[in-house]
């Protein structure tokens, strides 16, 4: 990356008072995805550290996850964010040819690269948001970071050269080795993240900072209802989809063998095209209008998952409301939940921590609590965007 031109300037500013541009590949909205609520509480997060923190997000109208914007939610009026459409990547041969030089650097090019380019004359430093956002410090002189939320090469293996997904899976694994070499300044969400791009850049350093959320968002769950246990999650992204899976075919039998009153509830987008087998006790609610509400309603989140990187906002949403975690050293991958959320490997095990809890109200009270604690001392705003404001002003001290 290029050096930014106003080094003498930079290296006497304090981080409280950079302006700090930061670039999101969808908008900061509550309700959408769990990639949207987390940037609601890092532009939070970075604002209560004092930083002049301005963001430039993508809106992709015919996106799933941004059809709300459609309805006329926009993100939280007291963050300045600019929504710049982006259109549906081209199907020429420069832009193929593009996409090979620059594998998925769409974000990159057109207007939203040029908005970035214009805006980044008023910026300090600039806040590359995931991968999607990597090659946006392109054409400017500003000192750049990337925030990788989670890794493709460790969260999926590579399918068949036959099958239609082949070419983008390559792409996108080319553009992971590609920012992570090109990039000097490198975040994780989590230290395995951490260490897969430290090997990705040939030994750079990584800074690990967590993924937070607003706990204004997050009442405490009731617990005391039915036995309910549940995951939230969207069935096309592979780790999730192989979660619900082994949930259905090997976990959710076990529980049902011992609590036959038991209820499972599945929701996110695409679950409803899941085949359950006419399995007993299962419940498919398919996308919801709040996660944080689908959480409240459970007595446990129950999440098998198999393998996926990076810290699993369910898992965090779900401590975030006192709510139990069964689940495995994926699911909690960069979040420490305390006692508040239990971690086993193998389906027997996984089976028998659900129905503890299920059956024992005192015990989901208990974790339920040690869990929001958890929570409220690790992963809220401020405190989990401090490792991100001590990289500023060492990227300033740099310059």
């Amino acid at each position: 990356m290029t050096e930014a031109s106003n080094a003498p300037r930079l290296a006497s500013v304090p981080a409280s008072s950079m302006r700090v541009l930061v670039v999101l590949p969808q908008p900061p909205l509550y309700e959408g995805g769990a990639p949207g609520r987390c940037s609601v509480a890092l532009l939070r997060g970075l604002r209560a550290h004092g930083i002049d923190v301005f963001a430039l997000s993508a809106r992709r109208p015919l996106a799933p996850h941004e059809r709300f914007l459609v309805n006329g939610t926009a993100p939280p009026a007291d963050l300045p964010v600019e929504l710049l459409d982006v259109p549906v990547q081209e199907r020429s041969w420069s832009a193929r040819v593009e996409m090979i030089v620059r594998p998925n650097g769409y974000l990159s090019r057109g207007v939203f690269g040029a908005r970035i380019q214009d805006l980044a004359h008023e910026a300090d430093l600039l806040h590359l948001e995931q991968l999607h956002s990597g090659w946006c410090d392109l054409g400017t002189s500003v000192p750049a970071l990337v925030h990788v939320h989670h890794l493709l090469r460790l969260d999926s293996d590579f399918p068949p050269p036959w099958r239609r997904e082949f070419l983008g899976f390559t792409t996108l694994r080319a553009s992971e080795r590609l920012i992570a070499l090109r990039h000097r300044y490198l975040v994780a969400s989590s230290s395995v993240v951490a260490a897969k791009l430290k090997q990705l850049s040939l030994g750079r350093e990584v800074v690990v900072a967590p993924l937070s959320l607003e706990p204004s968002r997050y009442e405490q769950a009731p617990l005391d209802g039915p036995p309910v246990a549940g995951v939230i999650g969207t069935a096309t992204w592979p780790p999730t989809r192989a979660a619900i899976e082994r949930l259905v075919a090997t976990v959710w039998p076990l529980v049902r063998r011992e609590m036959p009153e038991a209820r499972l509830r599945i929701a996110g987008r695409a679950t409803a095209s899941l085949n359950v087998g006419g399995a007993e006790g299962i419940e498919i609610l398919g996308e919801v209008p709040s996660a944080p509400e689908f959480l409240r309603g459970l007595s446990l989140l129950l999440y098998p998952a198999p393998r996926g990187s990076g810290m699993k906002v369910k898992v965090l949403e779900s401590i975030a409301s006192g709510l139990p975690v069964v689940t495995t050293r994926f699911g909690t991958e960069g979040i420490d939940g305390g006692d508040g959320v239990v971690v086993e490997q193998d389906d027997a095990a996984l089976a028998a921590a659900a129905v503890s809890l299920l059956r024992d109200a005192e015990e989901r009270r208990q974790r339920g609590a040690a869990a929001r604690a958890a929570f409220h001392e690790r992963y809220t705003p401020e405190v989990a965007t401090a490792p991100l404001v001590d990289l500023y002003r060492r990227m300033a001290e740099d310059a």
